[in-house]
């Protein structure tokens, strides 16, 4: 009498590898048919991908105007914003020497001497007194050294510009520090303002993309009726019919940001020339920045999401009036 030999079982590895064949299929082949359909009436998706790319590049353009203003603020060569008035003992060397001394802190950009010498000629041409002031004899005005600080290094509140004009003053050369708190604090109000902005622009245009794509991905759903319900009745699922959906929404969204990258950059290339003429006239070597990739990635990010969720509630909207339909 012969033995039966037990049967072999299947390796867990081989297992794993098989449902991740089946799986990698499933998902190429949705992958395969989305590609297909977005280019099935190419005049109705390019109408929404441009909605979609318009929608997207009024909020990014936005966004790189902000930082471009930000980085003119860090940058900024031509305010004074703060002044150091020197001791009248303090010859024009120690005024040269502190002004290096204090540009080595982190909040300065720059510092400018401003000699008495200058600063008497200076005033002698805004106040018209130089008959005046020579019967003075000495000149009353002392060194000053201008500091041109980075607006990004100083901190956000009052405290922290307190503290930094403490920090200067405890200079031996120094006798009185005058900053321009007010132009700091309206300049940071209207950045804050500006970012806001930004911020309720790019939600309601993003609940605008949100709708464009679940409106589209809707037609596409009842021009395929027929075909769902055929595919239902062979016993596919849920997640197999919305598969094919919800990369058709990724990629309106993808292919939409790219567009939306498109359109800024070219727009941006309109506005180099004139701002370049403009930084020239006030002397300033000001130049406006591009989109770098750090925006790029977000854009393409926030546009492939936001076309994925659209889908994904137009698509699961549909299955479910449909169960609550056959049910």
């Amino acid at each position: 009498m012969t033995s039966k030999k037990p049967l072999a079982k299947p390796q867990p590895s081989a297992h794993r590898s098989r449902l991740y064949s089946i799986w990698w299929r499933q998902q190429k082949q949705a992958i395969d048919f989305s590609l297909k359909r977005l280019w099935f009436n190419p005049i109705s998706a390019w109408i929404t991908l441009i909605a979609i790319a318009l929608a997207l590049s009024l909020p990014t353009s936005m966004h790189v105007l902000v930082k471009n203003l930000q980085s003119l603020t860090h940058n900024n060569q031509s305010v004074p914003t703060i002044s150091l008035f020197l001791k009248p003992k303090v010859t024009e060397q120690q005024a040269n020497d502190l002004a290096e001394l204090v540009k080595t802190q982190p909040e300065v950009f720059s510092t400018t001497v401003v000699t008495r010498d200058q600063a008497l000629q200076d005033f002698k041409k805004i106040s018209g007194l130089a008959d005046t002031l020579k019967t003075l004899g000495e000149n009353p005005l002392p060194n000053i050294v201008i500091i041109t600080p980075k607006l990004n290094e100083l901190g956000e509140t009052d405290a922290d510009l307190d503290d930094f004009t403490k920090r200067i003053k405890t200079y031996k050369e120094v006798e009185d520090v005058q900053i321009d708190v007010e132009w700091i604090q309206r300049l940071r109000a209207i950045l804050q303002i500006a970012e806001r902005i930004v911020a309720v622009v790019a939600a309601l245009l993003a609940f605008t993309v949100l709708l464009v794509v679940g409106n589209t991905i809707r037609l596409d759903i009842e021009n395929r009726k027929d075909e769902i319900l055929v595919t239902r009745l062979i016993g596919a699922t849920n997640r197999y019919i919305r598969r094919p959906f919800l990369y058709g929404g990724l990629w309106l969204g993808l292919f939409g940001g790219v567009l939306s990258l498109l359109v800024v950059n070219i727009a941006l290339l309109f506005l180099v020339g004139p701002v370049n003429k403009l930084s020239t006239l006030y002397g300033n070597s000001f130049s406006i920045g591009g989109i770098d990739l750090t925006t790029t990635l977000e854009v393409l990010v926030i546009s492939s999401i936001l076309g994925l969720v659209g889908a994904w509630l137009a698509v699961n909207r549909y299955l479910w009036e449909t169960e609550v339909i056959n049910d």
